[in-house]
Protein backbone atom coordinates (compact mmCIF):
# COMPACT_ATOMS: atom_id res chain seq x y z
CA UNK A 1 0.00 0.00 0.00
CA UNK A 2 1.54 3.37 -0.97
CA UNK A 3 2.13 6.18 1.51
CA UNK A 4 -0.60 8.50 0.15
CA UNK A 5 -3.25 5.80 0.41
CA UNK A 6 -2.11 4.88 3.92
CA UNK A 7 -2.23 8.54 4.97
CA UNK A 8 -5.73 9.02 3.56
CA UNK A 9 -6.92 5.91 5.39
CA UNK A 10 -5.44 7.19 8.65
CA UNK A 11 -7.22 10.50 8.23
CA UNK A 12 -10.50 8.68 7.57
CA UNK A 13 -9.94 6.62 10.72
CA UNK A 14 -8.98 9.63 12.83
CA UNK A 15 -11.54 12.20 11.70
CA UNK A 16 -13.99 11.46 14.56
CA UNK A 17 -11.17 11.58 17.12
CA UNK A 18 -10.09 15.00 15.90
CA UNK A 19 -13.63 16.30 16.19
CA UNK A 20 -14.47 14.86 19.60
CA UNK A 21 -16.98 16.92 21.60
CA UNK A 22 -16.03 17.64 25.21
CA UNK A 23 -18.84 17.54 27.77
CA UNK A 24 -17.37 20.05 30.24
CA UNK A 25 -16.36 22.74 27.76
CA UNK A 26 -19.05 22.33 25.11
CA UNK A 27 -22.17 20.51 26.35
CA UNK A 28 -22.43 21.49 30.02
CA UNK A 29 -22.52 25.23 29.12
CA UNK A 30 -25.41 24.54 26.73
CA UNK A 31 -27.33 22.67 29.43
CA UNK A 32 -26.52 25.43 31.93
CA UNK A 33 -27.69 28.27 29.68
CA UNK A 34 -30.61 26.56 27.98
CA UNK A 35 -31.91 23.80 30.27
CA UNK A 36 -31.11 24.32 33.97
CA UNK A 37 -33.93 26.86 34.45
CA UNK A 38 -36.37 23.93 34.30
CA UNK A 39 -34.19 20.81 34.63
CA UNK A 40 -31.88 21.20 37.63
CA UNK A 41 -32.06 19.56 41.06
CA UNK A 42 -29.77 22.28 42.40
CA UNK A 43 -32.48 24.83 41.52
CA UNK A 44 -35.28 22.59 42.82
CA UNK A 45 -36.76 22.46 39.32
CA UNK A 46 -37.09 19.05 37.74
CA UNK A 47 -39.81 19.35 35.14
CA UNK A 48 -40.76 16.08 33.50
CA UNK A 49 -38.56 14.21 35.98
CA UNK A 50 -35.50 15.26 33.96
CA UNK A 51 -32.51 16.97 35.58
CA UNK A 52 -29.29 17.72 33.71
CA UNK A 53 -27.15 19.46 36.32
CA UNK A 54 -25.42 16.66 38.23
CA UNK A 55 -23.64 13.48 37.12
CA UNK A 56 -26.07 11.41 39.21
CA UNK A 57 -29.09 12.92 37.49
CA UNK A 58 -27.47 12.69 34.06
CA UNK A 59 -26.88 8.97 34.65
CA UNK A 60 -30.67 8.60 34.80
CA UNK A 61 -31.00 10.34 31.42
CA UNK A 62 -27.97 8.94 29.53
CA UNK A 63 -28.69 5.26 28.93
CA UNK A 64 -30.32 2.91 26.47
CA UNK A 65 -34.00 3.83 26.47
CA UNK A 66 -33.25 7.16 28.20
CA UNK A 67 -33.65 10.69 26.88
CA UNK A 68 -30.03 10.53 25.67
CA UNK A 69 -29.11 7.21 24.05
CA UNK A 70 -25.30 7.00 23.75
CA UNK A 71 -24.24 6.60 20.13
CA UNK A 72 -27.82 7.03 18.87
CA UNK A 73 -28.77 10.68 18.23
CA UNK A 74 -31.86 9.65 16.24
CA UNK A 75 -33.20 7.72 19.27
CA UNK A 76 -32.39 10.50 21.78
CA UNK A 77 -35.62 12.28 22.69
CA UNK A 78 -33.72 15.17 24.26
CA UNK A 79 -32.11 15.98 20.90
CA UNK A 80 -35.41 15.50 19.05
CA UNK A 81 -37.13 17.92 21.44
CA UNK A 82 -34.36 20.49 20.96
CA UNK A 83 -34.69 20.21 17.17
CA UNK A 84 -38.52 20.37 17.14
CA UNK A 85 -40.38 23.30 15.61
CA UNK A 86 -41.39 26.17 17.89
CA UNK A 87 -45.07 25.19 17.68
CA UNK A 88 -44.43 21.51 18.55
CA UNK A 89 -45.81 20.48 21.96
CA UNK A 90 -42.56 18.61 22.75
CA UNK A 91 -40.13 21.43 21.83
CA UNK A 92 -37.35 22.23 24.32
CA UNK A 93 -36.80 24.85 25.54
CA UNK A 94 -40.55 25.47 25.29
CA UNK A 95 -42.43 28.32 23.66
CA UNK A 96 -39.54 29.26 21.35
CA UNK A 97 -37.58 30.80 24.20
CA UNK A 98 -33.79 30.47 24.40
CA UNK A 99 -33.65 27.86 21.58
CA UNK A 100 -30.40 26.08 20.84
CA UNK A 101 -28.41 27.53 17.97
CA UNK A 102 -27.43 25.42 14.95
CA UNK A 103 -23.88 25.15 16.34
CA UNK A 104 -25.19 24.02 19.74
CA UNK A 105 -27.43 21.41 18.12
CA UNK A 106 -24.48 20.14 16.08
CA UNK A 107 -22.31 19.88 19.20
CA UNK A 108 -25.08 18.10 21.14
CA UNK A 109 -25.68 15.64 18.29
CA UNK A 110 -21.95 14.99 17.92
CA UNK A 111 -21.56 14.40 21.66
CA UNK A 112 -24.42 11.88 21.66
CA UNK A 113 -23.05 10.16 18.54
CA UNK A 114 -19.63 9.84 20.27
CA UNK A 115 -21.21 8.12 23.27
CA UNK A 116 -22.40 11.03 25.49
CA UNK A 117 -19.45 10.71 27.85
CA UNK A 118 -19.22 13.00 30.86
CA UNK A 119 -15.46 12.50 31.05
CA UNK A 120 -12.86 13.08 28.41
CA UNK A 121 -14.12 14.30 25.12
CA UNK A 122 -11.84 16.37 22.99
CA UNK A 123 -8.97 14.34 21.65
CA UNK A 124 -5.78 14.86 23.57
CA UNK A 125 -2.72 16.13 21.79
CA UNK A 126 -0.36 13.48 20.56
CA UNK A 127 2.31 12.61 23.10
CA UNK A 128 5.52 14.60 23.03
CA UNK A 129 8.06 13.29 20.50
CA UNK A 130 10.20 11.76 23.27
CA UNK A 131 7.19 9.86 24.63
CA UNK A 132 6.32 8.65 21.15
CA UNK A 133 9.91 7.55 20.56
CA UNK A 134 9.82 5.60 23.82
CA UNK A 135 6.94 3.50 22.54
CA UNK A 136 8.37 0.46 20.84
CA UNK A 137 6.99 -2.47 18.98
CA UNK A 138 6.55 -3.72 15.47
CA UNK A 139 3.99 -2.23 13.14
CA UNK A 140 0.74 -4.18 12.95
CA UNK A 141 -2.43 -3.92 10.93
CA UNK A 142 -5.21 -1.96 12.64
CA UNK A 143 -8.72 -1.94 11.22
CA UNK A 144 -11.37 0.71 11.79
CA UNK A 145 -14.98 -0.21 12.55
CA UNK A 146 -15.80 0.56 8.92
CA UNK A 147 -13.13 -1.80 7.54
CA UNK A 148 -10.24 0.57 6.72
CA UNK A 149 -6.76 -0.73 7.60
CA UNK A 150 -3.52 1.06 8.53
CA UNK A 151 -0.05 -0.04 9.65
CA UNK A 152 0.94 1.31 13.07
CA UNK A 153 2.47 0.17 16.32
CA UNK A 154 0.70 0.19 19.67
CA UNK A 155 1.91 3.13 21.79
CA UNK A 156 -0.48 2.84 24.75
CA UNK A 157 -4.01 3.50 25.97
CA UNK A 158 -5.39 6.82 27.23
CA UNK A 159 -8.92 7.74 28.33
CA UNK A 160 -10.58 4.88 26.47
CA UNK A 161 -8.58 5.51 23.32
CA UNK A 162 -5.69 3.71 21.67
CA UNK A 163 -2.47 5.55 20.91
CA UNK A 164 -1.17 4.36 17.54
CA UNK A 165 2.24 5.27 16.13
CA UNK A 166 2.19 5.45 12.35
CA UNK A 167 4.77 3.15 10.77
CA UNK A 168 5.57 5.56 7.93
CA UNK A 169 5.76 8.89 9.76
CA UNK A 170 6.29 8.07 13.44
CA UNK A 171 3.37 10.35 14.39
CA UNK A 172 1.19 9.20 17.28
CA UNK A 173 -2.58 9.51 17.01
CA UNK A 174 -5.29 8.95 19.62
CA UNK A 175 -8.12 6.82 18.24
CA UNK A 176 -11.28 6.07 20.26
CA UNK A 177 -11.43 2.35 20.99
CA UNK A 178 -14.99 2.31 19.62
CA UNK A 179 -13.67 3.39 16.18
CA UNK A 180 -11.70 0.15 15.85
CA UNK A 181 -12.98 -3.22 14.69
CA UNK A 182 -13.64 -5.86 17.35
CA UNK A 183 -10.40 -7.61 16.39
CA UNK A 184 -8.35 -4.41 16.67
CA UNK A 185 -10.02 -3.57 19.99
CA UNK A 186 -8.99 -6.99 21.31
CA UNK A 187 -5.49 -6.46 19.91
CA UNK A 188 -5.20 -3.11 21.75
CA UNK A 189 -6.51 -4.54 25.02
CA UNK A 190 -4.06 -7.46 24.79
CA UNK A 191 -1.18 -5.08 24.12
CA UNK A 192 -2.22 -3.00 27.15
CA UNK A 193 -2.45 -6.13 29.32
CA UNK A 194 -6.21 -5.78 29.88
Amino acid sequence: MNFDLRLSLMFALLTPALRAVDYNSQIKPIFSQKCYACHAVTKNKVKGDVALDTPEELAKVIKPGGHIVPGEPAQSTLLSACKAADDDDEVMPPKGKNRLTAAELTALEGWIKEGASLVGGAAAAAPAPMAAAAASGAAQSWTSSDGKTIQASFAGMKDGSVLLKMAASGEVFQVPLSRLSAESQAQAKAAAGQ
